[in-house]
């Protein structure tokens, strides 16, 4: 299950650029012969980022082309 390491990825870049902010929605493209399983994905993300700075954050796609797979944005949460 290569999603695991995806959605360790995409958490790991969206801290980085985050910087401490606190995440609403993640948004990823994803082509459809990028071979990601969107669902996988998801429950990966859920594990990943439980009891780290992007927990709650929802993770969410957008359709591209080809084999494409990307962090797209994120959504910086304005309650907190």
């Amino acid at each position: 299950m290569h999603e695991l390491g995806m959605a360790r990825s995409i958490a790991a870049i969206v801290a980085e650029h985050a910087r401490g902010r606190p995440i609403k929605t993640v948004r990823v493209a994803i082509g459809p012969r990028a071979c990601i399983e969107r669902g996988a994905l998801a429950f990966c993300w859920d594990i990943v980022t439980e009891s780290t700075g992007l927990a709650g954050a929802t993770l969410g796609f957008v359709e591209a082309e080809g084999d494409t797979f990307t962090v797209k944005d994120f959504e910086i949460r304005e309650d907190a």
